[in-house]
């Protein structure tokens, strides 16, 4: 009795085909994140750009739209409070590294009252930017 390859090799380019098709229709690709923690990358935000906060204490995630140049430089100014608006902790702005060394890069620190490092904030980078 002869067996047909023909059958079972339709019903594999036949599964192929409709992967690929669904595959084709998934859902677009995501936002990524840019840790921020340096005062430059703070200064290079514009009016409209979206960074997220992520409070360590609650374990939230917030986006924010940037609204002006103060409002972004106010996430990296040494000692201003930032709340979160999820659990309501008040977050202070330092800074770690060494302050006497103008060679080495400090970097922006979020810490609770305790001095623990409690929230850090990401620049969201559309997914079309990804490329």
């Amino acid at each position: 009795m002869k067996t047909s390859l023909i059958a079972p090799l339709w019903s594999i380019v036949a599964c192929l085909a409709l992967s690929t098709a669904v595959s084709s229709f998934a859902a677009p690709s995501t936002s990524s994140y840019e840790t921020m923690n340096q005062p430059q990358q703070f200064q290079q935000l514009k009016v409209g750009d979206k960074i997220v906060y992520a409070c360590n204490q609650c374990k939230t995630v917030t986006e924010q739209t940037i609204t002006s140049t103060e409002q972004a430089m106010e996430f990296c100014k040494d000692g201003s409070t930032i709340t979160c608006p999820s659990c309501k902790a008040k977050v202070k702005v330092t800074y770690k590294g060494p302050p006497k060394n103008p060679s080495s890069q400090r970097e922006v620190s979020y810490t609770n009252e305790k001095g623990d490092e409690c929230l850090f904030v990401a620049k969201v980078v559309p997914a079309l930017e990804n490329k």
